[in-house]
């Protein structure tokens, strides 16, 4: 396989390239942790997430049976 050579200029280009998308690929390594932690955050145990009852200090759970 040939290759043709590139000039100076050609080269210079490409190389600033490489950096922008290196700067872009950080960017968004950056951007996922952020909304990802900030998924975690929001999520708040509820009542209606836990299989079990909570019961006062009676001993009971509060809810009238009917």
């Amino acid at each position: 396989m040939r290759t043709k050579k590139i000039s100076a200029d050609e080269e210079k280009l490409i190389d600033e390239c490489i950096e922008s998308y290196r700067r872009m690929i950080m960017m968004h390594r950056q951007s996922i942790i952020r909304l990802t932690r900030q998924k975690l955050k929001e999520r708040e145990p509820c009542e209606e997430c836990f299989d079990y009852e909570i019961i006062n200090e009676s001993g009971r759970s509060g809810k009238s049976k009917k």
